[in-house]
């Protein structure tokens, strides 16, 4: 009897791409990411699935119809027993979506945050996301997005962001674990000001962490963007005026530490200072990247690597050194497509991406 051609829709599709995102590292965009996929699935023993099938599954073409055991195959690589129970995961999350009115998977303009925005009719999303604290993770990032989704079509974002600028919400998973460095969003900069407001580094840990990250993301959208007189301001602030202990500096969270270790980079560029302190600059970095990776969990070191390695880019660091640094996390490139090692470092960057959120609005 023959097998099944089994219709699935876009939502599906979607979810399927970001579980699979969330167990590799990186999402699929190519034929080479699938070629690797298909790898990994034949290496857990269940079976070979063509790159050209995985593609055309992932990528999404709805004249194609997969058969059942093709889907099934993929989901228990995921962890699921079979496509139907992966379908009854996904189907929780599409009635939390309706439940509480964003539904960024169908139309934007129908959901209810979307519109509450665009009217500036905030009370029914602080009682939103007042109720958000117990909810699970991928729930409150499909919040997120659609926040992300509202704002970035929005003429006049300013009262969204005046309104939720001491949100708990908005401050830790919108601006925090939502970070978008592309600062898309109309008046972005302005929104992380007003985040920043509620931080004074000397008054506790958790200050001192925001207000660096805050400041760290600001001074990288200023110099990427050009606007040096403000990156250097952010850069005096973090790197004269900021008066932290190296047990400090340990003590606040990964990310926002390397962000500013590797920032530094960055005003040493645009404050024009010497070749050499660059150089020791960089050579720093590598050292801590060597000290801390056996140490890290996996995340951990897509961290380091990419923070480090986004700088370089944006610094224009020598090519000796970004190769140093692809040798520190050489075992890393084994879960990616094969020869991408030798590429350079800004084809690489992308399968490092600890940003969940920012993969998914690429």
């Amino acid at each position: 009897m023959a097998q099944q051609l089994y219709p699935f829709d876009a939502f599906s599709v979607r979810e399927l791409n970001l579980q699979l995102m969330k167990k590799l590292g990186y999402s699929i965009k190519s034929k080479s990411d699938c070629a690797k996929l298909s790898e990994l699935i034949f290496k857990e023993g269940l079976g070979l699935i063509s790159q050209s099938t995985l593609y055309r599954i992932l990528i999404y073409n709805k004249q194609h119809k997969p058969f059942y055991n093709t889907l099934t195959i993929i989901t228990q690589f995921l962890g699921y027993i079979d496509w139907e129970d992966f379908c009854i995961t996904i189907e929780s999350k599409k009635k939390f979506g309706y439940t509480n009115g964003h539904l960024c998977h169908i139309d934007l303009e129908k959901s209810l945050i979307y519109q509450c925005i665009q009217l500036e009719n905030f009370k029914p999303l602080e009682a939103l996301f007042n109720n958000l604290e117990e909810v699970e993770q991928e729930a409150k990032d499909s919040v997120i997005l659609t926040i992300f989704d509202s704002l970035l079509v929005s003429p006049n974002t300013i009262p969204f962001f005046n309104y939720f600028k001491e949100n708990t919400f908005i401050k830790e998973e919108f601006f925090e674990h939502g970070v978008d460095p592309s600062f898309r969003i109309t008046n972005y900069d302005e929104g992380f000001n007003l985040y920043l407001s509620n931080y004074k580094p000397d008054r506790s840990i958790q200050d001192l962490q925001s207000f660096i990250f805050g400041n760290c993301i600001l001074l990288r959208h200023y110099y990427v963007n050009g606007k040096f007189d403000k990156a250097i301001a952010i850069g005096k602030q973090l790197y004269h005026n900021l008066i932290i202990s190296k047990n400090e500096l340990e003590a606040i969270y990964l990310f926002p530490r390397m962000r500013y270790l590797s920032s530094k980079l960055l005003f040493l560029r645009v404050t024009k200072s010497k070749l050499i302190e660059i150089i020791d600059c960089t050579l720093e970095l590598l050292k801590y990247a060597k000290s801390v990776y056996h140490s890290l969990d996996a995340f951990s070191k897509r961290i380091v690597f990419y923070t480090i390695a986004e700088v370089f880019i944006q610094a224009k660091i020598d090519y000796v050194y970004q190769e140093q640094l692809k040798l520190i996390f050489s075992n890393e490139f084994k879960l990616f497509p094969k020869e991408l090692i030798d590429k350079p470092l800004y084809k690489v960057i992308s399968y490092f991406e600890p940003n969940g959120l920012l993969m998914q609005r690429p």
